[in-house]
């Protein structure tokens, strides 16, 4: 009878307060320490403890004598099941991690009853049991706006366990670093259904190609991709800063001064390497221009001693030496219709706020009644490079990640200004970010546009997931590591291989004070190392340290493959692939065109310049090998069926008999409450 007043058992009168009605041992538990509480509960319930051990520590607990309840609890460890004896050593440890609760108030959970939101990325989950023993994974997720960072050495797992699910899963527009083409080949039949999928790969037939001097519009963009393209590498700015200035002049003067279709990297850096008679008349040109900032690059070169000047511009070859190469140059010197961030994102952006009007969630959808699928407009980029290849395109990666980066931020601020005066749209409505996966982002080297983007676009619906392999190789890019890291929202840190990254972590997770009033690691280096984390990430959110369980990797994933399965048989695994720039330009209008060969583009009238610029047979040379790769490539297979581009997607045939509609979204999580 005591013990059931005790321990809650006696009459509950009606509450009158908060504290109406509890137990003595209710009220005592919400005024301990977390770890105390624990060791409590775990001594009132172990079925193997004499109840006389649990009298006394309550005893102890509730006088505030604690040296007094670690002596009673030293004396009943040994008599407890082997399970409590193990959980009760680092209790301590155990409630630093956050709880149930806090990431459910954190919308790290999603609650009982909703819906994912449709931005969400799904970072691992927490295994636990249902209340009738049914084991659930509870989904810890990121979604809204900020960043994310993952740590992880190589050949750990990042594309199996993070990269191809949210790939899968994510609606949204992404741009995606691509080393080992795993990507493409796992998730552009399902990134299909979401919208237009590019392939950029150079040296392979099928790759879609995209000219960075189209998006070159004025002196600030000039500005831009010359920064993009220098890869700082003097301890002395002096260096770096005179070759950025001179390669946005001749950036500039391409633009200006070139036939469209010369208008490429490849005639940037046939400027580099002109004979002393074309520089001469080249800085002639310059300082004969119409606009002040050509004339003014004209007279800087003309006053530069002719050893500085070789000096900067055979850095400049040798860092720009692989926009000189065949497979490059074949891929970056027209775009493929319709591959520009800002006509993406207007895709999408209409496509979203049509939904919004219709009062429908965004993206693809099935018409069960027609029997279509009506493909999104969120457009999927991948950027194809094997990892041996990934030092010598540095240069390459750095202009394509930068311009969409930057053409992004620009591109949705003006559309975030439009939409706020649409009087149409509801004051809220299901969106998505634009995307970007930088894997293996310190080989790109230190790019200031990934520094600013970090810290100031968490409002404009632009989101970049970062990864690299340990702490060493970010710091050694990035002067302002910290900071960077700090600016991420979301951290994920798992199987650290060396000993500066475990301390970084572990020093991040600190210390806690265990039940014998000494303080431990919440996780030791070691322990972060250690078999006893192989299987888990620690994710740092919103001010919560989170133990999780990573996905088993997707190959080793039979609940993924089956699902894989089930939906190419629904929908298939074509990839609608934008038609092909396939437009071979011929200089000479005296020149017959072959057979089957486009007619010269006459957009642009001819001039003297353009007649001295036809002559040069280093270009001929060139156009003609370019020439006898496109008419084989068009003598192969027929290219694939592309997508109705109505605002860039269209209906598609019907799935096979019988099919119905996917779920969108996956099913409505499992309540922890349960």
């Amino acid at each position: 009878m005591v013990w059931g007043k005790l321990f809650g058992g006696g009459r509950k009168d009606k509450p009158v307060d908060p504290d109406a009605g509890k137990s003595p041992v209710h009220l005592l538990l919400e005024t301990l320490d977390p770890a105390w509480r624990e060791a409590f509960k775990m001594v009132v319930s172990d079925p193997q403890l004499d109840a006389v051990y649990r009298d006394i520590l309550y005893r102890n607990l509730t006088l505030g004598q604690i040296e007094e309840a670690r002596t009673t609890l030293r004396q009943a460890i040994p008599m407890m099941t082997k399970a409590n004896r193990d959980r009760i050593q680092h209790l301590g440890q155990a409630q630093a991690w956050a709880s149930d609760d806090d990431l459910l108030r954190a919308g790290i959970f999603s609650p009982k009853g909703t819906a994912f939101p449709v931005d969400y990325l799904e970072l691992g989950y927490m295994p636990r049991q249902r209340s009738n023993g049914e084991a659930v994974k509870l989904p810890v997720m990121f979604h809204g706006e900020g960043h994310l960072l993952t740590v992880a050495p190589t050949g750990s797992g990042k594309g199996q366990r993070f990269i191809l699910r949210t790939l899968l899963e994510f609606e949204g527009p992404v741009v995606v670093l691509d080393p080992k083409g795993e990507n493409y080949r796992e998730t552009a039949w399902r990134r299909d259904l979401y919208g237009q999928v590019y392939k950029w790969a150079p040296g392979e037939d099928d790759s879609d190609c995209y000219n960075p001097l189209d998006r070159v519009k004025g002196w600030d963009d000039a500005r831009l991709l010359a920064e993009l393209l220098v890869v700082p590498q003097s301890k002395e700015p002096f260096w770096d800063d005179a070759a950025r200035d001179l390669l946005t002049g001749l950036i500039f003067y391409v633009m200006h001064r070139r036939p469209r279709e010369r208008r490429n990297m490849r005639e940037v850096c046939r400027l580099l390497a002109a004979s002393k008679a074309d520089f001469d008349a080249m800085v002639e040109d310059l300082q004969g221009s119409d606009d002040e900032r050509l004339q003014e690059l004209g007279n800087i070169i003309e006053t530069q001693s002719e050893a500085l000047r070789t000096s900067i511009t055979t850095t400049l070859r040798t860092q720009l030496a692989v926009w000189r190469s065949d497979d490059v140059a074949a891929v970056t010197s027209s775009s493929t219709p319709g591959w520009s961030v800002e006509t993406i994102l207007r895709r999408d952006n209409s496509w979203i706020t049509q939904a919004a009007r219709e009062g429908r969630a965004p993206g693809w959808y099935y018409d069960e009644e027609a029997g279509e699928v009506h493909g999104g407009r969120a457009a999927s980029i991948y950027l194809i490079v094997s990892p041996e290849k990934m030092s010598s395109m540095r240069t390459v990666l750095r202009v394509m990640l930068g311009q969409h980066l930057s053409e992004a931020i620009r591109v949705r601020r003006m559309l975030d200004e439009e939409n706020a005066t649409d009087a149409e749209l509801p004051k809220s409505y299901p969106n998505w970010p634009m995307t970007f996966y930088f894997d293996e982002m310190p080989q790109l080297g230190y790019m200031r546009i990934i520094e600013d983007a970090v810290a100031i676009t968490r409002s404009y619906r632009i989101r970049l997931w970062l990864f690299t392999q340990d702490i060493a190789q970010l710091k050694e890019v990035y002067q302002k590591w910290e900071s960077l890291i700090a600016n991420c929202r979301c951290q994920v840190y798992f199987r650290p291989n060396d000993q500066s990254t475990a301390e970084h972590v572990a020093n991040r997770l600190g210390k806690r004070k265990d039940l014998w009033g000494g303080e431990d690691w919440v996780a030791s280096p070691q322990q972060l190392m250690g078999p006893e984390f192989r299987e888990d990430c620690v994710i740092i959110q919103d001010g919560l340290t989170i133990r999780a369980r990573m996905s088993k990797p997707s190959y080793a994933d039979e609940d993924l493959k089956e699902w894989i399965i089930e939906q190419k048989g629904k929908f298939g695994e074509e990839i609608h692939r934008a038609p092909r720039s396939e437009r071979v330009p011929v200089i000479d209008p005296d020149q017959e065109p072959e057979a089957g060969e486009p007619p010269p583009d006459a957009s642009e009238p001819s001039t003297p310049e353009d007649a001295d610029l036809k002559e040069d047979a280093e270009y001929q040379e060139e156009l003609a090998a370019l020439q006898a790769r496109m008419r084989a490539r068009r003598s192969g297979p027929p290219p694939k069926a592309t997508k109705d581009d109505d605002e860039g997607g269209g209906k598609r045939p019907d799935s096979p008999s019988g099919a119905s509609e996917p779920p969108r979204r996956p099913p409505t999580p499992p309540s922890f409450n349960e």
